[in-house]
C-alpha cells in the first residue's frame, strides 16, 4: 500500500496538472487565487480515499481540516437558518413553560449583520465538535479500509460535492474543482493498485492479496454501496438542475 507522502505528492501532481491544463486552454479564465484553490482541492482529492482508514495520517489530517473548512463554507447559510428559527424557538420555550399558544406568523428573514460574536464562537465550536467527534466516529463505524471509499463511485461523489460547493464561484471554477478532485482521487487508487504488484526474482510480476481492492465499483457492504450510488444520483440530478438554470 502506498504511503501518506506518496499519496500527498500524487494529489499535488493531479492538482498541478489540472491547473496547468486550464491555464494552457485559457490563460485568463482563472485568477491566481482560483488556481490555488484548484491545486489544493486536487491535493485533498489525493488523500480522500484514506478516510476509511481509522488510524491513518490522512484520516486524522482530513477530519481536522474538514472540521474547520466545512463550517466556514456554510457559515452564512447555517447562520441565516438559525437566526430565522430563533423567534420560533423562543416562542416554543414560552409555550412549553406557560402552556400558551403562540403565533405562527413568519419572522422577517435575518441579515448577516445580525450575527453576533457570541453566536459565531458558539457556531464554530459546536461545528468542530460535531464533525471532529460525532461524524468522525460515525465514519469509523460504518466504513472499513479499502471499502466503498476506495472506489470509482465514491470518487464521482467527491467530485460532485466539489462542483456543488464551488458552484457559487462560477461554472468554470466548479468544473475545474470537480475534475481536480476526481483526478487526485484516481491518482490515489492507481498508486494503491500499482503498489499491489511486486516483482518476484526482480522481474516476475506477482500480485498481492490487496490487488483489485482499490480500483472497484462496489464494496462488500451492499448497504454502503447502495447509499453511495443513491448519493451519486442525487448529486448528478442537482448538477443537471443547476446547469439547466444557466441555459
Amino acid at each position: 500500500m502506498s504511503g501518506f507522502k506518496t499519496h500527498l505528492y500524487g494529489g499535488m501532481l493531479a492538482g498541478s496538472a489540472t491547473s496547468a491544463c486550464f491555464m494552457l486552454k485559457s490563460p485568463s479564465i482563472f485568477t491566481p487565487t482560483q488556481l490555488g484553490g484548484i491545486f489544493f482541492t486536487g491535493t485533498i482529492g489525493g488523500l480522500l480515499p484514506d478516510l476509511d482508514s481509522d488510524t491513518s495520517r490522512p484520516f486524522s489530517m482530513l477530519l481536522t481540516f474538514l472540521s474547520m473548512i466545512i463550517p466556514v463554507l456554510f457559515f452564512k447559510e447555517i447562520s441565516m437558518i438559525w437566526l430565522y428559527l430563533i423567534p420560533y424557538i423562543d416562542k416554543l420555550s414560552a409555550y412549553l413553560s406557560k402552556w400558551l399558544s403562540f403565533s405562527t406568523k413568519a419572522s422577517p428573514f435575518p441579515t448577516i449583520e445580525q450575527i453576533t460574536p457570541e453566536f459565531t464562537i458558539t457556531y464554530f465550536i459546536i461545528s468542530y465538535i460535531l464533525i471532529r467527534y460525532v461524524i468522525c466516529e460515525l465514519v469509523k463505524r460504518l466504513t472499513i479500509h479499502r471499502g466503498i471509499m476506495h472506489s470509482i463511485p465514491f470518487a464521482i461523489l467527491c467530485a460532485e460535492a466539489g462542483f456543488l460547493i464551488f458552484f457559487p464561484s462560477g461554472i468554470n471554477m466548479a468544473t475545474a474543482v470537480g475534475i481536480s478532485i476526481f483526478a487526485g482521487f484516481l491518482t490515489h487508487l492507481l498508486l494503491d493498485e500499482a503498489n499491489s504488484i511486486t516483482l518476484k526474482h526482480r522481474f516476475i510480476p506477482k500480485l498481492k492479496k490487496s490487488t483489485g481492492t482499490a480500483f472497484k465499483l462496489k464494496s462488500n457492504s451492499n448497504i454502503n454501496t447502495l447509499i453511495i450510488y443513491i448519493l451519486v444520483i442525487i448529486g448528478g440530478v442537482r448538477i443537471v438542475e443547476l446547469m439547466n438554470l444557466l441555459n
